[in-house]
């Protein structure tokens, strides 16, 4: 009887060291992103989402230094929106008045959601994209994905060659060393992720993406 009353107390004891390293984690790495964090001019276009990006880098080419980065941002932004309407989910549309969570995410399991994907520019203009996710139920939480990358352009005659490299991968704060993302990457379907972009190329081997448009 002692042993089994050691053993309930020991087992009780792992129950409340694993759920307080659990609520630690959870309060760690919790973020909140909201709509407004969006790109609302991106967000209330109506139209071909791709023309207005192309419309976009239009004015690459004339723009000063500043304005180019901002363009990549809105240009990167608008493609992001529309590969999540033309191959994930096609009712997304975060912004709207409806309470129903098919139009209010990306991707959503029951358990596990991600509500917003969107693209900003950070202090030494890198293009962070933003990936903000969160579980419901009894352990509900709420965090973000950020992936950091350095801009490269080149411009040849009126082509734009746009080239991101992925520098930095953080969760809320929390860096993922890239030994532990290519470990994530090889278990999930690569393929599929690069295919889910209706511009450009994604390469999740060497995690760039390029784009080449007129300017």
């Amino acid at each position: 009887m002692k042993l089994l009353k050691r053993l309930l107390i020991f087992v009780l004891v792992i129950v409340v060291i694993l759920v307080a390293g659990v609520l630690i984690l959870m309060k760690a790495i919790h973020v909140d992103v909201t709509d407004s964090d969006l790109p609302q001019t991106v967000y209330t276009s109506n139209g071909d989402l791709m023309g207005f990006a192309e419309n976009a880098m239009l004015d690459y080419v004339t723009a000063s230094q500043s304005d180019q980065y901002t363009i990549v941002e809105e240009v990167i932004n608008y493609i992001i929106l529309d590969s999540i309407r033309t191959n994930i989910n096609a009712q997304y549309d975060p912004l709207s008045d409806s309470t129903d969570n098919a139009v209010n995410h990306v991707i959503d399991s029951g358990m596990f959601y991600i509500d917003y994907v969107y693209a900003t520019l950070n202090d030494s203009n890198q293009l962070v994209v933003c990936a903000s996710f969160g579980t419901i139920g009894l352990l509900a939480s709420h965090s973000a994905l950020y992936l950091t990358f350095d801009i490269s352009v080149q411009v040849v005659l009126l082509n734009v060659n746009l080239t991101l490299t992925l520098s930095q991968v953080q969760i809320a704060d929390q860096t993922i060393s890239m030994s532990m993302l290519d470990f994530i990457m090889s278990k999930v379907d690569k393929t599929s992720i690069e295919n889910s972009m209706t511009s450009g190329v994604l390469d999740l081997d060497n995690y760039t993406y390029t784009l080449s448009m007129l300017g």
